[in-house]
């Protein structure tokens, strides 16, 4: 049976009214409180999120000519945390991250990467794109616009490399409306590599992988599941494996089927 964990992302109440020092340029600073549930890049077996030390995330101001970037204040390692910058000028505030993403004030692009390598505790799943809006930047909310797959594998003997496949692209140059967060791969692959050559899978504890993918149904998905010695197995995930946006779904070696 697969498990489903909503997670919600909110971007809280600037810390204090008292306005900070003017920026250079004569525009207000801004420092801006965010605390993630259950999600974020970095995701232990706990599944507990954390900033991370440089993490920076993007706002955008209908009367702004280009986003502003709020850089992580303080609070690295925990899953509240302060950033501060320069707040952009506008009625209407939207946010989006990783701040890297190239915004053209109607859209913003990044990257679902293609490849990806497995560690242990704690899985880097790269960055899970956020986004959010509001007219008051103090209380805006912000939340996944992709879901992540969970896969707890069984077996035994160390791996080289996992493949999740699927019939639609599923990693590469993604593509998010400032509008209304509707997500959409362009230019993207059908598959996910995962580097796995120190992990070893356990007959009877399993062990943890996450894809971040496009929010849709999915009929089929596939994982090879490469050894470091033997032929490698393909299994195929259960038909009509749901993903949606902001949420964790969580498939076990039990729920899968051997491809012969």
């Amino acid at each position: 049976m697969k498990r489903i964990i909503p997670l919600l992302i909110f971007l809280l109440p600037v810390l204090s009214c008292n306005k900070a020092e003017p920026a250079p340029d004569g525009k207000d600073m801004a420092f801006v409180s965010i605390r993630a549930f259950e999600t974020k890049s970095q995701i232990g077996t706990n599944t507990l999120p954390a900033w991370s030390e440089g993490d920076r995330i993007s706002i955008v101001g209908d009367l702004s000519d280009t986003p502003a970037e709020f850089v992580l204040r303080s609070g690295a390692g925990y899953s509240s945390a302060s950033f501060e910058g320069v707040k952009p000028e506008g009625n209407m505030f939207m946010a989006y991250y990783p701040s890297s993403a190239r915004c053209d004030g109607i859209t913003w692009r990044g990257l679902l990467s293609t490849r990806i390598r497995h560690a242990m505790p704690s899985q880097f799943i790269g960055s899970l794109p956020l986004w959010g809006r509001g007219k008051d930047i103090t209380s805006l909310e912000v939340s996944a616009v992709c879901g992540i797959l969970r896969l707890d594998l069984k077996g035994s003997g160390k791996l080289d490399h996992i493949i999740l496949e699927a019939g639609r692209p599923i990693s590469g140059e993604y593509l998010v409306s400032l509008a209304d967060g509707i997500f959409a791969i362009i230019n993207g692959s059908h598959i996910i590599w995962v580097d796995a050559p120190e992990t070893e899978l356990m007959p009877l504890k399993a062990t943890p992988f996450y894809f971040i993918l496009p929010p849709a149904q999915y009929e089929d998905l596939k994982i090879t599941v490469v050894p470091a010695e033997g032929a490698a197995k393909e299994y195929i995930l259960p038909d009509e494996t749901e993903i949606e946006a902001g949420v964790f779904t969580r498939i076990s070696s039990d729920d899968l089927e051997e491809n012969d």
